[in-house]
């Protein structure tokens, strides 16, 4: 086939037409060759495996077969996103094998049906968006089709593969494997390393999922099932798959500049994604974030996935051999709502302002979920707990802005009161292994989590004497000379702010700890006349607080917590308790 005989050879063995893997064997003898290598192999051998193969020895007829297992789905998925664009549609389906290609070595699922189906949708919508919509090119309705159910079934298509997207990935990808490209049960569990009851559980529950998103945007949930929606007339052309191959396995010169434009717009918004998720891990990359929310603005898509909320990890946690519920206990430990009051790796350390505009981590059966405040969706862990010790702890990703679902990520940990402490390697350099000490390095992250208070026990947390540590007042540093000297000392919902050879004026004290930022605003005794509305952020025994300028009559309250024009910048700090 072509690209695939390639490297002519001169002198006594020009007649011989290389092979990857096979030199030297005359051309003659080639299909017979890889007829014989298809058949006793590589049809039963996963797609990571096939894809390691091409990976590491540029075995083309591996990467060959995958293309074809696949190649009915990832059509489909391109033509339910253009149903009327032919040519944008053929772009697509060849810009996700593309992809594939660059990507090869990163799959470690048996099967990459549910990682297709992700990248040709985004990759399809991505067209839809930078092409002019053709005329209707094939209007050919389906086989046993109506031209009105033909219709019917383009107009739903792109709602259902959205649909479809949005589930998590241990719910999209048997809808992907079963209904989509009609493998059985045990087919599909093979090919995911399940048991066949989790396959059909899974499914049962992604269908009624599916029906009741759909009914909520008005689609009712197609009687002939999924597998009519994505039925595109007509199948892949041969023409079409054989293009696809050459261009994903040949010089890059030669890429359609459609196809190639594609592929790098995609391919830079899956580094774009894996970078949220070390950010939103690391809690430090707020110029990241910035740099994310204009590449956003201009157009750019990211792929992206909504976790549901009913999902649960490949295999539930397993009660040990005395019958005991240790892991069950452990979870119900970690149950709730978790704000971030430190964070470091990378050789970073978030600030207080970082940290205070960070959403509560929450934590709920056996899945923590992250919401940065700046993706379109939360990422999703699944928590695990090894057996290599009662510190270890597992998380594996299950949804979010990243394609990497099943990535699991080692890491250690521990729960002190309402304290949790996470030391979790990061994705490049898992082969590193579990942490061993709670230490933040180039590899790892160490986070610290307090559990989020209702308003009485954030205020009991207050408690105590804080001596003022720096004033900023409108960008200027300390004008009164407050440092120091002055403190504060805080019981119950009051504060009194003691400076020496002055009075020492009592405040209310009315703050909101579940905002995002956190709220605190100084009042009256009475409590009728707020004098200061602020925000503030509480790392145990450092406190940093920022005011609306008094001097301004109806200021808004400030929305950082940095000292600039403006507002008044405080951190205090108390000596801990013993």
């Amino acid at each position: 086939m072509v690209g695939f005989f390639s490297q002519m050879q001169t002198g006594p063995s020009r007649l011989f037409n290389v092979w990857p893997g096979h030199a030297g064997l005359p051309m003659v003898q080639m299909p017979i060759l890889r007829s014989l290598f298809v058949t006793v192999g590589s049809d039963t051998a996963s797609d990571s495996e096939l894809l390691r193969r091409f990976a590491e020895t540029n075995d083309r007829t591996a990467f060959e077969l995958v293309v074809r297992r696949h190649a009915e789905l990832v059509w489909g998925v391109c033509r339910a996103a253009l149903p009327r664009d032919l040519h944008a549609a053929e772009d697509a389906f060849q810009a996700t094998f593309l992809i594939l290609a660059r990507k090869a070595a990163t799959i470690r699922d048996g099967s990459a049906a549910g990682w297709l189906f992700r990248v040709a949708r985004n990759v399809a919508v991505r067209a839809r968006s930078a092409h002019v919509l053709q005329p209707l090119v094939d209007t050919l309705p389906a086989k046993g089709n109506s031209v009105e159910e033909e219709a019917a079934r383009r107009e739903i298509a792109p709602i259902v593969s959205e649909e479809v997207d949005r589930l998590a990935a241990t719910l999209r990808d048997p809808v992907v494997l079963c209904f989509l490209e009609g493998h059985t049960h045990a087919e599909a569990a093979a090919r995911r390393g399940w048991p066949v009851g989790t396959v059909a559980s899974r499914l049962a529950r992604a269908k009624n999922i599916l029906r009741d998103r759909l009914s909520r945007r008005g689609v009712a949930f197609p009687a002939a099932g999924l597998v009519a929606v994505f039925a595109s007339p007509p199948a892949p052309a041969a023409t079409l798959i054989r293009a696809a191959l050459v261009i994903a396995t040949g010089p890059a010169d030669q890429v359609p500049a459609p196809v190639l434009s594609l592929t790098k717009g995609v391919l830079s918004a899956m580094r774009f994604a894996k970078l949220k998720l070390i950010s939103a891990l690391v809690v430090v990359a707020v110029g990241l974030s910035v740099a994310l929310a204009a590449v956003s603005g201009s157009g750019t898509q990211p792929i992206t996935n909504t976790q549901d909320d009913s999902s649960l990890p490949a295999d539930p946690p397993k009660k040990p051999a005395d019958g005991k519920p240790e892991m069950d206990k452990r979870l119900k430990a970690l149950q709730g709502k978790w704000r971030v009051v430190k964070s470091e790796g990378g050789g970073q350390e978030a600030s207080a302002d970082q940290l205070a505009k960070q959403p509560p981590i929450v934590i709920e059966k056996d899945t923590l979920i992250n919401d940065d405040g700046v993706s379109d969706t939360p990422l999703t862990l699944a928590i695990k707990f090894p057996a290599d010790g009662k510190q270890a702890i597992d998380l594996v990703i299950t949804g979010g802005p990243v394609v990497a679902f099943g990535t699991t990520m080692p890491g250690l940990y521990k729960l002190e009161d309402d304290i949790l402490t996470l030391c979790i390697r990061d994705m490049e350099h898992l082969d590193k292994g579990r942490p061993t000490e709670f230490k933040p390095d180039k590899t790892t992250a160490v986070m610290i989590l307090e559990r989020v208070k209702d308003k009485k026990e954030e205020l009991k947390a207050l408690a105590g004497e804080w001596t003022v540590t720096v004033v900023n007042f409108s960008g200027k540093d300390d004008p009164a000379g407050q440092v120091g000297k002055t403190k504060w000392a805080i019981e119950g919902a009051k504060v009194t702010m003691i400076e020496p050879n002055a009075l020492s004026p009592i405040m209310g004290l009315k703050l909101d700890p579940s905002a995002v930022p956190p709220t605190l605003d100084l009042m009256t005794t009475d409590g009728k006349e707020v004098k200061q509305k602020g925000i503030y952020f509480r790392q145990g025994d450092k406190l940093t607080l920022c005011f609306a300028d008094p001097k301004v009559k109806d200021a808004a309250r400030p929305t950082e917590l940095k000292p600039v024009e403006g507002v008044v910048y405080i951190v205090l700090e108390r000596k801990p308790k013993k």
